[in-house]
Parts: C-alpha cells; structure tokens; sequence
C-alpha cells in the first residue's frame, strides 16, 4: 500500500479526498492530515507518505511553499496541488516546484483517479528499482548500511517468508567474470533477485501465503528450475519474519548456502537446522602429506593419482565446496613449489573458479583439477585442437545454431570432443565473457530477431525457441540484458 499525506484546511474539501482515497484508489492508504502547511511538513518525517496532496491556500504556510520544502528534504515524495483558484500563476508556480498534478476544485471523482493511477504507475517503477537496489546491497555487503527507513518503505508488508535456492556451485567470487544480476519482472508478487542465472531468492509477503506452506510453494516454484541443474541447494526459513529481520535473515540464508554447498548433493535445508553441522575436516596437513612426500620425490604420475584418491575421499565425507576449494589451492601451491605446475597464479584461479561453477559432480570436478595440473594437457593439442579465434567461432556457430536445445559446458565439452579446462581457456583468450553469460546474451538476441520478425508470437512461445523452458524466467533474463521486459520490446517495435 502505497502511503498519501493530505494538508487541506477545508474540512468538507478534506472529507471528499479522503473519500475517493477510501473509494477510489485501493492500492493507497492515508498515512496523515494536516490543516495548515507548517504542521504538513512537520508531520512528514514521522509518516513517511509516498505522497503528499495540498491545497494552494492554508495557513502558516502555503501548498507551493509545502512543496518546496518537501521536495528539497524528502525528493522521492511525490506532490499533487489541489486548489480553487484557476490563475495561470498558481499552476505555473506548483509545475516549478516540481508538482506531478494540479487539480481544480470541485475535485471531480474520475479526475482524481486518473491522476492516482499515474501516480501509482511512477511509485511502481520508483518502488521496483529501490527495491532491487536493495536486494543487491544485502547480498553483497554488511546488513549494518541499508537504510532502515528507506527500507521500511520498501517492504512494508506484515512478515515475509525467504528462500534461497542454487543450482550447482557457489558464485564465481574469485574472478570478475561479470555475471548478470537477475531480478524479477514488475508483475511478479514474490520478489525474486539472483546474483546470477543459477540463483533464486524469494521473498515472499506473508498475506499471499492463505493456502499450503511456504515449503510447497518453493518446491512447486522450483520444479522446472530444478531439471536444469545436476545438483541444487535449497536453504528456507519456516517461518515468516517482520520486515525489520529481513535483511539479516536473508544474509543468514546466503551464510548457510555457502557453508553447506556439497559438490554433487542435492540438498534442502530448513532454518533453524536442528542439526547445525559444521564442516567436516581432517587434521590440518594430514590428507594431503603423502603428496607433498611424492612431490617431494619427483613422483609426478603418482602424485596426480594421489589427488585423485584425495578427492574419492573428499567426496565421500562430504565435504563443502569452500573446504575443498581450500585444498585444491593448497594443492596447486604445492605443485609449483616444485616446479609442477606450468599455468600461471591468475589463470589457475579462472580455470578453479570456472570448474567448481560449472562441476555437475566431484568426479569431474576431478577431472577440471587435474587438467589444470597438466595432466595429459597435450592430448588436445595432439588432436588438432589447437587454440585459434577460429575455432572458438565454431563454438560460438554451434551455440547459436542450437538455442532451443539445453546447452551447457559439459555438452558442449563432449560435442567438441574437449576437456572443460581447454574450454574455459577459449574463453579466457577470445572473450570478455563467461560461457554463461555469453550463452544469455546470444539467447536474447535471438529473441530479439524472432520478434522483429514475427510479431504475432506470444512471448512465451519466443521463450522455447531460444531455450527457455519458463516465461517470467525468460522475462527476468530478457529485462537483465536489454533492460525492459519481452511485452515491453515488442510494444516498441510496433510502433516503429
């Protein structure tokens, strides 16, 4: 509900506005009353209105000086004059202070109402980029510097449930790969935001939630996203927070995700987790002492094998994605301490990062490991992949020639008949972009083709032809690259 402060000194002019709030308008509420324009500006602190209607003439301060005042102190209210008196003065002083509308009286009901439904098509937008501003700032940074009233007006609902459900790995951290940020689409009621395509956060308003559980909506709202992804994490709370606990909630969820992503494992955890388990880990130094032995001897053949068995093991109690992570950096420290290990410190981040993304399971996350290690890295080069603008724009053909099919690194790896390290290489040498991201852009451009031409489609059946198997998550890929929505392209092309 969007807030409206009324400052009118005329009683029966008061109890008509108030009538066609009532009435009228449903999506707003009257957050306060003023009859004079000092007390109005007084008021607006405490209140905190979306928007605020005055009359021109009141005492102690008039509308245009109110609006002034409002517009300098609190600039994202939104101002209408109401006003009796119909001098070309008035109505060009209140455009100047930066009115949205000016009224005459008697306010006639259909008048009003136009003009609240153009008000409430600027909060909307107003209202969608601070809110998805906000959800940005939660999940990267302390919950300590968002703006406690500025969020209060944005979720301003009784308590909301949250969720957050990824596919396959964490998020590329370690390497700025510019992934897009995805949110939800305007019309959605639950809020949705994502730090890239594999991610979904819902936030969802208690009042929506009048049958069934908040857990059977998210498994019924991931089932399809669910049958894109080898392996997912599902981390939710049970129960519905006030808006003040949201953003710490939210960063609990991001906590939790992050220390008990399993390569591999799908899991669902519901907060609070009865269980509570830490990472399990062996004695510091002790998993991986018979390496640094073989290293130590020179023992290259053995040593690869060892890792092998390391992550058998790894794989079999469980371990997180950040606990392996860390070995698999101490693993490549130890390499090039003895002179093991060709690639250089940035470039075995990228290829670390890309394949712990991208690993359907351990095994070949394995596989990635080892490839970066050097293991049979010339078997590529011996088969004629050798690493040219030309071949990673076949690549590129073959992407863009099988948009409706799932295309994923692994397919395209087998496809190709290349490991996934070689591929990330292509993509390291000859793009600025990840496969994913450039996967993204080539699908929206596509779509964007077909609606040049064919008009007449739904949007959803635009969606299948590129490769999206759901609409609003279309939608939110659609308005992250190009930003607008499907509807909102395709009512631009019409009228060109």
């Amino acid at each position: 509900m969007y807030r409206i402060f009324v400052a009118e000194d005329e009683p029966a002019a008061l109890n008509h506005i108030l009538t066609l709030i009532e009435l009228k308008c449903p999506r707003f509420e009257v957050a306060g009353t003023a009859d004079n324009g000092k007390t109005a500006f007084e008021q607006m602190e405490k209140q905190l209105p979306d928007v605020l209607i005055t009359d021109v003439r009141m005492p102690l301060m008039d509308g245009i000086e109110l609006v002034c005042k409002v517009k300098e102190k609190y600039p994202s209210v939104l101002s209408v004059i109401i006003s009796g008196y119909q001098e070309f003065d008035y109505a060009r002083a209140a455009i100047q202070a930066g009115v949205c509308d000016y009224i005459l009286k008697p306010v006639k009901p259909s008048v009003f109402q136009d003009c609240m439904r153009t008000i409430r098509g600027k909060l909307d937008k107003s209202y969608y980029t601070l809110r998805n501003r906000m959800l940005h700032k939660i999940s990267t940074a302390d919950t300590d510097i968002i703006d406690k009233i500025e969020f209060s007006r944005i979720f301003s609902e009784e308590g909301y449930y949250v969720a957050l459900f990824r596919k396959n790995g964490l998020p590329q951290r370690f390497v700025n790969t510019g992934e897009t940020e995805i949110f939800s689409i305007p019309e959605e009621q639950i809020m949705v935001y994502g730090r890239d395509e594999m991610e979904t956060l819902c936030i969802c308003p208690k009042e929506l939630m009048v049958y069934g559980s908040f857990y059977e909506l998210m498994q019924h709202i991931i089932e399809k996203e669910k049958r894109s992804a080898s392996y997912y994490t599902l981390v939710l709370l049970g129960e519905a927070v006030p808006p003040v606990e949201l953003p710490p909630a939210i960063q609990r969820l991001y906590q939790k995700l992050d220390s008990c992503l399993v390569i591999g494992k799908s899991r669902t955890i519901m907060l609070p987790d009865q269980e509570e388990q830490q990472a399990r880990v062996l004695e510091e130094g002790n998993d991986l002492e018979y390496l640094r032995h073989l290293l130590r001897q020179g023992e290259r053949r053995k040593a690869t094998g060892e890792v092998e068995r390391c992550f058998a093991e790894w794989e079999k109690r469980e371990y997180t994605q950040l606990v392996i992570e860390d070995k698999v950096r101490e693993i490549f420290g130890l390499f090039r301490r003895h002179h093991m290990l060709e690639e250089s410190v940035e470039a075995c981040g990228y290829y670390m990062d890309d394949a712990f993304y991208y690993a359907e399971n351990m095994k070949r996350l394995t596989e990635s490991v080892l490839q970066i290690l050097g293991k049979n890295s010339n078997q590529e080069m011996a088969r004629g992949k050798i690493d040219t603008q030309e071949y990673f724009e076949r690549i590129l053909c073959y992407m863009t020639e099988n948009l409706a099919n799932p295309l994923s690194p692994q397919m395209i790896c087998r496809v190709f008949g290349i490991s996934q390290t070689y591929l990330c290489r292509l993509f390291r040498s000859y793009s600025s972009k990840s496969f994913s991201k450039m996967l993204n852009e080539i699908r929206i451009e596509k779509a964007c083709e077909i609606m040049n031409n064919r008009n007449e489609l739904f949007v959803k059946d635009i969606a299948a032809m590129v490769g999206y198997a759901d609409q609003f998550y279309f939608s939110r890929i659609f308005r992250a690259v190009k930003g607008v929505s499907p509807s909102e392209y395709m009512e631009k092309l019409s009228r060109v």
